[in-house]
């Protein structure tokens, strides 16, 4: 990994948008209902470099599960974790995300995505680019506004 993709991603996961999304960690459940805590509790530790808890926010899995947590009433899509690195099962799991994301908007918020939907062949194809940071940043900043909505509304603030 080149220096300066290396600054980037830690930079990136110093960000307020990094911080606030790994406050799920110990929220969110996996298909088979094992809070995946155990799988992502040491994110913030001094251990795991920068390049590893971006790693585990570019598998896809850990950012559907917080859609999920955010409206738990998704269409059921089998997530594909990976102990390979699979930019094949990367691109589904984001492209499920991006479904999943879009669907919330418009049909329980009511609204439309201006901005384009993050890419998920850049971010799925090699997570460990610039282009890729910026992919997360836009899904992480769609993830907030959902996040903020659901908060903000009188249908679902008992959720948080």
């Amino acid at each position: 990994m080149e220096s300066n993709i290396k600054e980037i991603i830690e930079e990136f996961m110093e960000s307020a948008l990094a911080q606030w999304i790994q406050l799920f960690e110990n929220m969110v459940e996996s298909e088979d209902g094992v809070p995946l805590y155990s799988q992502y509790m040491e994110v913030n530790s001094v251990s795991k470099s920068a390049r590893e808890r971006y790693l585990r926010l570019t598998n896809g899995v850990f950012l559907n599960e917080v859609m999920r947590f955010i409206d738990p009433n998704p269409k059921v899509e089998r997530l594909f974790d990976s102990e390979r690195d699979d930019h094949m099962l990367r691109v589904q799991n984001f492209s499920i995300l991006n479904r999943h994301l879009r669907a919330f908007y418009q049909e329980d918020l009511q609204q439309l995505i201006l901005m384009p939907l993050p890419n998920v062949a850049i971010l799925g194809q090699d997570p460990l680019t610039e282009a890729a940071v910026e992919e997360l940043r836009r899904l992480l900043l769609l993830l907030l506004g959902c996040a903020v909505q659901v908060m903000t509304s009188s249908h679902n603030c008992q959720a948080f």
